[in-house]
């Protein structure tokens, strides 16, 4: 091992308080603890340091609201700690180790990352591993060595198979080939909002397939009615086609939706703001 390099592995789960030993329960979809587990520290809590602990605390944690709360939760302690404290309480579970890595990765901490699903495929699903790595190796601009690993995997070993091809494929020019791709990733998991997203971006962007994008964004507005960026994202299809009173329609009924974030509606303000002054200029 390097000097300073930090050997990844779940470790006893114990208080993140008092220390003490507790009980855990793990199954491929979720975890239970004896007392709680407090997502925002991220840790462990026994009976006894249950009322100690301010926020939220839950019996148990489902594996995919794991990967959520990972990925965008913010942290009381370093995020390195945070991501350890979430093995200890899941153990080798490959949808959250991934998460763990791409956490990491997404907080410049690349080494940390690899190293993660290094060990990571060594005692869970290595086809699903391997993905994982192929996304963070695409983000690197890798795309040889992503090229490798998605090819000798298959759509059975991970949910985004095809969208990380589908990334793969854009990134070399294969336009086409990633639409495929982003096609069949919405077909096979059509509850799956970054199927949607991809597919719709890339008609937009890369395609300037407009009545294409504004299909895929009306059939994500049907799938997902609460969220923002959907709804939005058709406003700026229509936009494109210069149907803009329709275009004004759709962004204005998007902000009374789930936002994406803050600077996502603020942007949708203010283009609201520029139809608005060049309809009034038409007028």
């Amino acid at each position: 091992m390097s000097l300073g390099r930090r050997t990844w592995s779940p470790n006893t789960l114990k208080c993140c308080d008092c220390g003490a030993t507790l009980k855990v329960e793990r199954t491929e979809k979720k975890v239970a603890v004896d007392a709680a587990f407090a997502p925002g520290i991220p840790g462990a809590i026994c009976h006894q340091c249950f009322m100690h602990i301010d926020g939220l605390k839950v019996p148990d944690v489902e594996t995919k609201d794991a990967v959520h709360l990972i990925q965008g939760q913010d942290y009381e302690i370093k995020t390195v700690d945070a991501i350890q404290a979430w093995l200890d309480f899941f153990g080798w579970n490959a949808p959250v180790a991934g998460a763990c890595a791409s956490r990491l990765h997404a907080e410049n901490k690349s080494r940390e990352a690899y190293d993660l699903l290094k060990a990571a495929r060594e005692h869970t699903d290595p086809g699903f591993i391997d993905n994982e790595r192929a996304m963070l190796l695409l983000i690197d601009g890798e795309t040889g060595q992503a090229l490798d690993l998605l090819t000798s995997t298959t759509a059975a070993d991970h949910p985004r198979w095809h969208l990380h091809n589908g990334i793969l494929a854009n990134s070399v020019g294969k336009i086409e080939a990633a639409a495929e791709h982003f096609k069949l990733q919405i077909k096979d998991h059509p509850k799956e909002i970054l199927g949607w997203s991809a597919l719709g971006f890339h008609y937009m962007q890369e395609m300037g397939d407009y009545p294409a994008a504004e299909s895929t964004y009306r059939q994500a507005c049907e799938l997902f009615p609460t969220k923002q960026e959907f709804r939005a994202w058709l406003g700026d299809a229509l936009l494109r086609m210069d149907r803009h009173r329709e275009a004004l329609t759709e962004l204005e009924s998007s902000l009374f939706l789930e936002p994406l974030d803050e600077r996502f509606s603020a942007g949708v303000e203010d283009l609201i703001v520029q139809i608005r002054e060049t309809l009034g200029e038409s007028e």
